[in-house]
């Protein structure tokens, strides 16, 4: 499933925000992808290193509540659009070797150096472009709820959705399969209308 932040013709943006898509396009992209293709926190994400990435094995290593290391996989699309925001993080970001930040924000202060992303930057980001996509309710959580909500769906495998997401509590992760069964006991009542 692609997960491509393509503005179109006719969608209302300012001129800032144009600019700022411009501008973060690939990493944005590689951020919402990396969310809808693993289910990762928000601090999850935030924590990733550049060698936190094992691209054979599409997955990523992230350290988890309670201080856990875990390996993570991710989906084939968020692994393409991570790669394709790496061919351009140093030279867009202008950021210097010892930085090994996966995800960077723009260049500020004198010294014009990169620093990590905050999770209230990566809240921002979705806001923005949740707004310009007529989306104004999405957050980063909900975001994470739709991919355990179609995983769950796709696979019906809760102990590996568990895992998935870094639950500790097995009734955590049922709320993502109860809610998928309330849908399609909609879906199903609908067709008797």
């Amino acid at each position: 499933m692609k997960h491509r932040l393509v503005l179109q013709p006719g969608q209302n943006l300012d001129k800032q925000l144009s600019n700022f898509h411009k501008k973060n396009r690939e990493r944005d992209t590689a951020i919402i992808s990396l969310i809808l293709g693993s289910g990762l926190r928000i601090s999850e994400i935030t924590g990733l290193d550049l060698d936190d990435i094992d691209w054979h094995k599409n997955t990523v290593r992230v350290i988890r509540k309670g201080n856990k290391e875990q390996y993570v996989y991710i989906s084939d699309q968020a692994a393409l659009d991570l790669k394709e925001y790496l061919t351009i993080r140093k030279e867009k970001y202008g950021i210097n070797k010892s930085n090994k930040a996966l995800f960077v924000a723009t260049t500020m202060g004198p010294k014009g150096t990169s620093r990590r992303l905050t999770e209230r930057s990566i809240e921002k980001i979705v806001e923005k472009y949740s707004a310009a996509f007529g989306k104004p309710s999405l957050s980063v959580h909900k975001l994470r709820h739709s991919f355990a909500t179609r995983y769950h769906f796709e696979n019906n495998n809760v102990p590996k959705l568990r895992r998935q997401l870094g639950h500790s509590s097995i009734q955590t992760t049922m709320i993502y399969t109860h809610l998928t069964n309330d849908e399609m006991h909609k879906a199903v009542n609908k067709a008797d209308n």
